[in-house]
């Protein structure tokens, strides 16, 4: 798919990655590509898949959601794992989820307000279940969001 795309392309995704609320006419300012290119070019990547949606990215401190662990989830012999996946995922706090490879089956990434809370979603939630053989915590002392 890549091949497809040029530096141009490039250049509006960078763009949209730092603000997806952009104008069309301020990205052809910022990249120095005239606006009917970028206006074109968007379309272009909407159609391919490359673009999904538009989204926001949150100040979760401003949310009171401080705190960000990581947790490894290892399911029982037999167990669905794209069916945990998608359980995990509905779960509140739940921020990302992915199948992965090694000795833990999934990992997810929780923001939440405390440890009591994050207790109650790994500890009190996830564990009861009848699936799950094992899970390992880390909690993140600082998190930067790569754009």
């Amino acid at each position: 798919m890549s091949e497809n795309l040029d530096e141009k392309d490039f250049a509006i995704i960078d763009e949209l990655k730092k603000n997806a609320r952009l104008s069309e006419k301020k990205i052809a300012k910022r990249t120095n590509i005239p606006m009917t290119t970028v206006h074109n070019r968007m379309k272009k990547l909407g159609g391919l898949g490359v673009i999904e949606n538009y989204t926001l990215r949150l100040n979760y401190k401003k949310l009171d959601l401080p705190l960000t662990a990581y947790v490894l989830l290892k399911t029982l012999p037999g167990v669905d794992q794209k069916e945990m996946l998608i359980r995990i995922s509905r779960l509140p706090y739940i921020r990302e989820v992915a199948m992965v490879t090694g000795e833990f089956d999934i990992l997810f990434k929780v923001r939440v307000k405390s440890m009591e809370e994050l207790n109650k979603t790994v500890v009190q939630t996830l564990r009861k279940q009848k699936t799950i053989g094992e899970t390992r915590t880390m909690i993140s002392y600082e998190t930067i969001e790569v754009l």
